[in-house]
C-alpha cells in the first residue's frame, strides 16, 4: 500500500513537473522577444502549451513568426500590451497555431479586422477571447469571430467602439455558450442589441455594459420573464437611459445576481433599489454613486435591503467591474 501511494506521488510530481515546464512566463520581460528567438535557435520553444508575453518588450512579427513555427501546440498565448506587432504576427499565427483555446490582445491598436478575423476562422477551439483596447475591430471582424469560434465562454470587447447592434447581435445569436459578456465602454449598443444578448445568452454570468447610454428599460423588459438564473454580476453604470424599471425587470428574473453597479445612472430612485431587494436576495456587492434620487445611501440603510451587502460604492469610490 505504501509502494502505491510512492508511486502515486511520483506520477503526480511527474505531471505537475511536466505542466509548470509547459509553460512559458515572460511577462513584462524586456527581452522577451530575443528570449523567444533564443529558444527556438536552441529546439525548445516547442515544448511549450502557454505562453505569457503580458507587457513584454520586443515582442513583434517576427516573436509571432517564431512562436508560429516552433510551438505549433500552443493552447494559451497571452499578448496583452505587446504593441510592436500588427494583422501580420496575426496571420502567421493563424498558419500554424490551430489548437488555441485562449487568446488576449489586450491594447493592442495596430491590429485590424483582417488579423483577429484570420485567426479567429482557423481557431474553432477558441474558449477565451480578450480584445479589449482593438479599437479597430469593426462589425466584420466580429462577425468572423462569431461564426467561427462558436465555443467561445468569455469575450472581452471593452472599448471596441466601432461595434454596432448588429455585430452584438450575431455574437449572442452564433456563441451561445458564453457566460462572460464585456462591453465596457463600447457605447453603441442599443435595446436592439442588449436584447439579443439576453435572448440567446442563458448561461451568462458576467455582463458589463457600462457605458451604453442608447439602451433603455426595453432592453431589460423580457429579462422578468424569460429568466437569467446563472447572473452573478452586471455593469450598468452611466447606462442613464435605464430607470427603476429596469431594476424590476431584474429583481424578477436574475435570482442570483451578486453585484450591480449603477453608477450616475440618474433616473434610478429608491423604489428600484427596494424591486431590486425582492428578488436579488443574495446581493453583496452594490454601486449607487451619483443616484442623486436614493435619499439614504448608507451601508444601514443598504444593508436593510440586501442583508448580505458587504460592498458599498457611494462616493465615486468604484470597484473592479470586471473581476470574477
Amino acid at each position: 500500500m505504501t509502494a502505491e501511494r510512492t508511486r502515486g506521488a511520483e506520477d503526480e510530481g511527474e505531471r505537475g513537473a511536466r505542466s509548470e515546464k509547459s509553460s512559458l512566463s515572460l511577462r513584462e520581460d524586456t527581452r522577451a522577444g530575443s528570449k523567444i528567438r533564443e529558444l527556438a535557435v536552441e529546439g525548445n520553444l516547442s515544448q511549450y502549451r502557454t505562453i505569457d508575453l503580458e507587457y513584454g518588450h520586443e515582442v513583434s512579427n517576427e516573436t509571432l513568426h517564431l512562436i508560429s513555427m516552433h510551438a505549433t501546440d500552443l493552447e494559451h498565448l497571452n499578448l496583452n500590451a505587446c504593441q510592436e506587432y500588427d494583422d501580420d504576427g496575426l496571420l502567421y499565427l493563424s498558419k500554424a497555431c490551430t489548437r488555441l483555446e485562449s487568446l488576449s490582445l489586450y491594447w493592442n491598436v495596430k491590429v485590424t479586422d483582417v488579423g483577429i478575423s484570420g485567426i479567429a476562422r482557423v481557431c474553432a477551439g477558441l474558449t477565451d477571447l480578450c480584445l479589449s483596447g482593438c479599437k479597430h475591430l469593426s462589425d466584420t471582424g466580429l462577425n468572423e469571430i462569431a461564426r467561427a469560434c462558436t465555443n467561445l465562454v468569455s469575450l472581452d470587447l471593452t472599448r471596441c467602439a466601432r461595434l454596432t447592434d448588429a455585430s452584438i447581435s450575431t455574437t449572442s445569436q452564433h456563441c451561445t455558450k458564453l457566460r462572460k459578456l464585456l462591453l465596457y465602454a463600447c457605447a453603441s449598443p442599443t435595446d436592439v442589441g442588449v436584447k439579443a444578448i439576453f435572448e440567446h445568452l442563458h448561461d451568462l454570468e458576467n455582463v458589463d455594459l457600462c457605458g451604453s447610454h442608447h439602451m433603455t428599460d426595453e432592453a431589460f423588459r423580457q429579462v422578468s420573464h424569460r429568466r437569467i438564473p446563472r447572473l452573478r454580476r452586471i455593469n450598468l453604470g452611466w447606462c442613464q437611459g435605464i430607470s427603476d424599471e429596469t431594476l424590476i425587470a431584474i429583481g424578477q428574473g436574475c435570482p442570483n445576481l451578486q453585484y450591480i453597479y449603477l453608477l450616475g445612472d440618474k433616473l434610478i430612485t429608491s423604489r428600484g433599489l427596494e424591486a431590486l431587494s425582492q428578488g436579488c436576495s443574495k446581493l453583496c456587492g452594490l454601486d449607487i454613486c451619483g443616484l442623486a434620487h436614493v435619499e439614504d445611501r448608507s451601508m444601514p440603510a443598504m444593508q436593510r435591503l440586501f442583508p448580505n451587502l458587504t460592498f458599498l460604492a457611494k462616493l465615486g469610490m468604484a470597484p473592479n467591474y470586471h473581476e470574477d
